[in-house]
């Protein structure tokens, strides 16, 4: 598996071509029993997964380690334009859902683009500041997410095409 990372000063890319139709990538995107098969870095499991797919709609979600450490997070739907993209903002919250002071918003533009029956993926983070993308990365969401991207490629292995 390849994954591209491009970084600016306020945003960072990753890019991969899947083996699979864009139609079921956007699907494993949007429905929790997929996504919460996937997301995350290695080591992590998704015990809390609720999706309101639609825009305005939210995606409420908990990630948690073997150690019983968690994070929330709760991302809003901006746009859905299917099977092309899913726009959302993205911000680390408290189990009840607030969003934790000094952990940076993004906002996550997700393209699924029809390359020969495979679909070029492209995950788009934009920060307001260079230094929200230091925080992000200083946390190791760089490092992490093609974990993550991993994950969803294996998850697609086992999912009929």
């Amino acid at each position: 598996m390849s994954i591209a990372i491009e970084q600016s000063d306020t945003e960072l890319t990753f890019t991969q071509v899947l083996d699979a139709p864009r139609e079921l990538l956007f699907k494993v995107f949007s429905e929790s029993e997929h996504v919460k098969q996937w997301w995350g870095p290695e080591g992590w499991m998704m015990p809390v997964c609720t999706i309101d797919f639609r825009p305005g709609g939210t995606w409420l979600y908990c990630i948690r380690n073997a150690d019983g450490e968690e994070h929330w997070a709760k991302a809003v739907y901006r746009e859905i334009v299917l099977p092309e993209r899913i726009v959302f903002t993205d911000n680390m919250v408290d189990a009840g859902g607030s969003p934790i002071e000094g952990l940076p918003p993004k906002r996550v533009t997700v393209t699924f683009d029809d390359v020969d029956g495979k679909t070029r993926l492209r995950v788009h983070v934009q920060l307001e500041s260079a230094a929200d993308l230091k925080k992000l990365v200083d946390m190791g969401f760089a490092r992490h997410f093609p974990e993550t991207l991993q994950h969803l490629e294996q998850h697609l292995d086992g999912v009929s095409k």
